[in-house]
C-alpha cells in the first residue's frame, strides 16, 4: 500500500528479491525520486538499489503492469497522465472515495469500528492541515494521501482498496513533480467526511467526500488532488 510501513526483510531467493525491487522501486516512484519522462535503465536502477539485474527486470515488469512505468523498447519512462487519462482516474478516485466513506460510516453504525480507528483518522486529517499550515506543499501532499488510504482502509473492502492505492499512485508520481506551484493545498471537506464517519451516518458521509473529490478537482485544475 502507500503508506508507510514495515518493509520486507532482504533474504535469499529469486521471488523475494523481486519483490523487494519492487516495493523499494515503487516506493521511490511514489515519493517523487523520479519524475514523469525519467528513462530508467536496468543498469542504473540495480546500481541505485544495490541489487541484481533479474529481480530488477520482474520489478519492472510488474510496474509497468502498475501503469507507473511505460516500456519504450529501449529501457523504460516513468509514466505521465493526459489530460484525458487524469480525468478518467479522478472521476474513479471520486466515486471511489465517496463509497469508502459510506462503507466506513457503515462501520462505524454497526460498531465495527475501533475507538482507536476513528482516533487515527481524525490524527490523519489533522496532519494535512499541520503541514500545509507549514508551508511544506510536499508534506501536505502525502499527509493527504495518508489519509485517503486510511479511508479507503476502513471501507472494510480490499479490492476498494487495492484500486484506489493503484490511482493514488498514479496521482503521487504527476503531483510530487509539480506540487511546489501549488498555493493551496487542504480542501476543507476532511472534517466533514470525518464527522459524518465517526456518527455513523453513511448518507452525509458519502456525501461530504464526494463533494472533497468536486473540490479538490476544481481546486487543482489538472485532479491532481
Amino acid at each position: 500500500m502507500l503508506s508507510s510501513g514495515a518493509r520486507p526483510e532482504e533474504r535469499p531467493g529469486l521471488h523475494n528479491q523481486a519483490e523487494l525491487a519492487y516495493r523499494r522501486l515503487r516506493e521511490r516512484l511514489i515519493d517523487g525520486h523520479y519524475t514523469p519522462g525519467d528513462r530508467l535503465t536496468e543498469l542504473g536502477i540495480c546500481e541505485d538499489l544495490g541489487m541484481s539485474r533479474t529481480p530488477v527486470r520482474e520489478a519492472l515488469r510488474r510496474l509497468q503492469s502498475d501503469g507507473l512505468v511505460t516500456s519504450t523498447g529501449r529501457g523504460v519512462v516513468v509514466s505521465s497522465l493526459s489530460a484525458q487519462e487524469m480525468l478518467h482516474a479522478t472521476q474513479l478516485q471520486g466515486a471511489l472515495d465517496a463509497l469508502a466513506a459510506k462503507l466506513a460510516a457503515t462501520a462505524q453504525r454497526d460498531g465495527q469500528l475501533s475507538p482507536a480507528q476513528l482516533s487515527g483518522l481524525k490524527e490523519a486529517s489533522r496532519r494535512v492541515e499541520e503541514q500545509a499550515e507549514a508551508g511544506d506543499p510536499a508534506g501536505a501532499w502525502r499527509a493527504n494521501l495518508d489519509f485517503h488510504m486510511m479511508l479507503a482502509h476502513l471501507s472494510g473492502n480490499p479490492l476498494l482498496e487495492d484500486t484506489l492505492d493503484r490511482i493514488w499512485a498514479r496521482f503521487a508520481i504527476v503531483s510530487l513533480s509539480n506540487i511546489n506551484r501549488r498555493k493551496d493545498l487542504t480542501p476543507r471537506q476532511h472534517d466533514a467526511i470525518v464527522s459524518a464517519i465517526v456518527d455513523g451516518d453513511p448518507a452525509r458521509a458519502e456525501a461530504a467526500a464526494a463533494e472533497h473529490a468536486r473540490e479538490a478537482a476544481e481546486m487543482y485544475g489538472e485532479g491532481h488532488h
